[in-house]
């Protein structure tokens, strides 16, 4: 595993816990408040998607070129996030999942998604492990907590679900 992937993995998992407040009124920690608002984040905002931001602007603060990627074209939004990464072209996207990479998630077939960095991959059971902003212990894309969650990787349309827009990896397009 490259230092890249081991960053984002280790930079995620070191918020595991953060808690919201209820009413979608902020967090618990201040501190971590402060990183999601410089990450884009603003009150009453869905969060998943500027957590996803905040550690990649943490993993490619040496890189220029990765850094205003980031900056310019990640935000609050799952899927524009994923659409704005995979129109410029200079992150890596697909639709394998591999550890480091972020998932995007649609829900059904509506506008609305999540989105979790993966920490690990098991082709043998069809499951990935995700550290997810925004979730909750039943694993849904609303929720008030960063958390490892367990997921199927799924193929096949789940109108009712969590359903695979694609893969955005740590890395550039080549």
């Amino acid at each position: 595993m490259d230092q890249i992937v081991k960053n984002v993995i280790e930079y995620s998992a070191w918020y595991i816990g953060q808690l919201e407040k209820p009413g979608n009124s902020g967090f618990k920690d201040a501190s971590f408040q402060r990183e999601m608002e410089k990450a884009g984040w603003r009150l009453g905002d869905p969060w998943c998607a500027s957590f996803g931001k905040l550690i990649y602007l943490k993993v490619f603060i040496n890189d220029p070129v990765l850094l205003a990627a980031v900056k310019t074209q990640f935000n609050a939004s799952a899927r524009e996030t994923f659409n704005n990464v995979k129109r410029a072209g200079i992150f890596e996207t697909g639709d394998t999942p591999e550890p480091g990479a972020i998932v995007v998630y649609l829900h059904g077939k509506g506008p609305s998604g999540h989105e979790g960095i993966v920490e690990s991959v098991d082709f043998k059971i069809n499951t990935q492990t995700n550290i997810e902003g925004n979730t909750n212990a039943s694993g849904s894309r609303e929720g008030d907590r960063v958390a490892r969650k367990l997921r199927t990787i799924k193929r096949d349309f789940n109108p009712a679900g969590l359903n695979v827009l694609g893969y955005i990896y740590p890395r550039r397009k080549k």
